[in-house]
């Protein structure tokens, strides 16, 4: 029960954030509004921000619609606590990473179509890719290339923690979130770069 319900709350992350945060940048390049943004007084900085606090709240209001189910479990069973703390986590740095990523991504496109697609891809590249090695464990693929591959999955890692079948023999954590917390850094640092590139007189 609780791998499909955090199944289906990573599901919903990765649907609703690239749609939100991709188009942050490129909708406003697109639509010719980038630079009316930029006659006004505020700084690029800010304008980022701006942006990025419209993604963040709605993401806010997802995560905090989760949160009855968990402390219903916890309830149920106060021996689960633990292990649900550590979900919630893994679902907060899953959304700081979805939406930094797909902002970054989004903002190296003119067009708010091809930017969502390329985020979405990248998404599903790094959540659902490595699945595939998963399916293949014992043979032809070992245990340490499993965990090696599974280290960059938000939802394998949050799995691992509740040691859903398949998932009980992989120590994912901390590795996991150290994995998100510096690819989110990255995408962040690509962000600010771009945006201030595109921001410079032409």
């Amino acid at each position: 029960m609780a791998e499909s319900w955090y199944s289906c709350r990573w599901a919903l992350l990765v649907l609703i954030t690239p749609s939100l945060a991709a188009g942050i940048i490129s909708s406003e390049r697109e639509s010719g509004g980038w630079a009316l943004l930029l006659a006004t007084p505020l700084s690029v900085r800010r304008i980022v921000w701006g942006k990025l606090l419209s993604v963040i709240l709605p993401l806010l209001l997802v995560l905090c619609a989760t949160l009855p189910g968990y402390v219903v479990m916890v309830y149920i069973e106060p021996g689960m606590r633990f292990q649900v703390e550590r979900v919630v986590i893994c679902l907060a740095v899953t959304a700081a990473f979805c939406m930094l990523l797909s902002a970054a991504v989004g903002s190296l496109f003119r067009r708010t179509a091809p930017a969502t697609a390329a985020a979405f891809t990248v998404l599903l590249a790094v959540c659902a890719g490595p699945l595939l090695v998963w399916l293949g464990r014992d043979t032809p693929f070992g245990h340490d290339t499993v965990q090696l591959a599974l280290i960059v999955n938000p939802v394998a890692a949050a799995l691992s923690v509740i040691r859903a079948p398949g998932f009980q023999d992989y120590d994912l954590i901390p590795g996991n979130w150290w994995f998100l917390g510096l690819s989110s850094v990255a995408s962040f640092i690509v962000l600010v770069v771009q945006t201030r590139r595109i921001s410079r007189p032409q």
